[in-house]
């Protein structure tokens, strides 16, 4: 690929040290339909039911039984990766964990020790590891993956580092019901794991993480979270939404300029697994064909930072996603941070 002269590649000259080996995902038990979620639904959104349905195109999403959570979810999906390939737990010396939602102190991972380090040291005991790293990272929110792509990439550079796994893991449906919601947004939320494995890989055949970017706009910290209660979402609704929008289409356009690339270059653009209109929005900004668009929120909700590698995993599963792809990722999450990033599968 040629680097545009106009913009320099911000990874110039660097290695690509991450080749992803595996994937698998872990969606929850509940399937809640439009009519369930009404149900269950203890405010009134500004936004009608029909039009809400309407503008989202949602009409399942999957929540978890009172006896699942992250935790759980995480351990079913590595349980799957592991079942694929027994051999890679004694091969992982990294292990990064993405979730805004896992909060040790209000929804603790072990209810006996809500101080409990969070996700990371639960999956290195499931693999049997003593002696690798485990890594948890919060307050990126819906972004959660992608920084942890970001970050996994950079750990795996280092030669003591061989296989990482990258988890996302959300339990979005903790906060979509309560009274003192106000926003729309929960309509859509799901509930998801998903993983990824990398290899550290310094050949020069096209695979693995090829760039990626972000950023946080800290004049918009306050237009999207988790409210007071650990119960509800917090969001300034239309407000927030077309920045998203504005910093889904400025990370991709950046990301293709950058490295040369055309939309016609990229297999597959992969986003959060957001609201429909709003994602439909961004491809046709970034000129990418609706056949080139993978989204299931219709069927699985969204599930924030977990909806890319869970849709990964699972399109890879399917058959869809084969080795040698070409991926477009980006995430916008709370905070308000945007990252994207470009990638073989």
């Amino acid at each position: 690929m040629k680097s545009s002269s106009t913009e320099p590649r911000a990874r110039d000259g660097a290695t690509h040290c991450s080749r992803l080996i595996a994937s698998a995902f872990e969606y929850p038990s509940d399937v809640v339909d439009n009519d369930e979620y009404v149900r269950r639904c203890r405010f009134t959104p500004t936004t009608g039911w029909e039009e809400l349905a309407d503008a989202s195109k949602m009409r399942t999403r999957r929540w978890c039984l009172p006896s699942e959570n992250t935790r759980t979810m995480t351990e079913r999906a590595i349980a799957r990766l592991v079942e694929q390939d027994p051999s890679l737990a004694a091969q992982v010396d990294l292990v990064v964990v993405a979730s805004g939602t896992t909060m040790t102190m209000a929804h603790p991972t072990d209810p006996d020790n809500v101080a409990f380090a969070d996700l990371s040291p639960l999956v290195l005991r499931q693999l049997g590891r003593n002696d690798a790293l485990g890594l948890d990272i919060k307050a990126c929110y819906c972004t959660g993956f992608l920084r942890g792509l970001q970050t996994v990439d950079a750990l795996l550079a280092n030669p003591n580092y061989r296989v990482a796994l990258l988890i996302a893991t959300e339990q979005g449906s903790r906060f979509a019901t309560a009274a003192s919601n106000r926003t729309s947004f929960c309509y859509i939320v799901g509930d998801a794991a998903g993983v990824v494995a990398l290899r550290r890989d310094t050949s020069d055949v096209a695979a693995g993480v090829v760039d990626y970017c972000g950023h946080t706009e800290v004049d918009k910290l306050e237009w999207v979270g988790i409210g007071p209660d650990a119960a509800s979402i917090v969001m300034l609704g239309s407000r927030a939404a077309s920045a998203t929008s504005e910093m889904l289409v400025a990370c991709g356009n950046r990301l293709l300029r950058r490295n040369g690339l055309t939309p016609r270059d990229v297999d597959w653009l992969l986003p959060i697994q957001s609201h429909f209109g709003l994602i439909d929005s961004v491809r046709q900004q970034l000129e990418f064909s609706s056949e080139q668009l993978l989204w299931f929120g219709d069927v699985n909700g969204f599930s924030g930072s977990a909806s890319i590698p869970a849709c990964l995993a699972e399109q890879r599963a399917a058959g869809r996603l084969e080795p040698g792809q070409l991926v477009l990722s980006l995430a916008v999450g709370a905070g308000m941070n945007c990252a994207g990033a470009l990638y073989y599968v």
